[in-house]
């Protein structure tokens, strides 16, 4: 008898657990369990390694993205790429914050404010997503 109580609360402790998780859950491709906060998920080094607008996969054309999203909420962009043949490299400085409860994050650099919703927020793998007038953009992003 003794036994048969000590499975049932086991099952019913494990059951809230799985609960609790589970309506944490922020983005509906986000993991289901997460040791790692968001905030610190979020503060990565992140290399665009797709995006696409309307559905449909664009060219990139030789250009590397990386974004450096640092715990203290700044932010560093380099854009890598060949303009005629010769290297380039740009570097911003900017910001970051989560909005709407973390299900959205602001990204500004200069006065230039763009807010993304977080498809996807793992510990290497980021998808934001945009609209602008009628056209939605999805960034995918690879993390260290």
């Amino acid at each position: 008898m003794k036994k048969i109580k000590i499975c049932i609360a086991a099952i019913l402790i494990g059951m809230t657990a799985l609960a609790t998780f589970t309506s944490c859950k922020k983005g509906s491709d986000n993991p289901i369990v997460s040791l790692r906060t968001r905030k610190d998920r979020f503060t990565n080094i992140w290399t665009l390694t797709k995006y696409e607008k309307n559905g449909s996969s664009q060219d990139m054309l030789g250009t590397t993205y990386t974004y450096t999203a640092n715990n203290n909420g700044t932010l560093t962009q380099v854009v890598e790429g060949s303009i005629f043949g010769f290297a380039t490299r740009t570097t911003r400085q900017g910001t970051w914050a989560f909005l709407n409860d973390d299900e959205d994050v602001k990204i500004t650099f200069d006065n230039d404010v763009t807010i993304y919703n977080i498809q996807r927020l793992a510990t290497k793998e980021l998808w934001l997503k945009k609209t602008v007038s009628d056209d939605t953009y999805v960034y995918y992003f690879s993390g260290l």
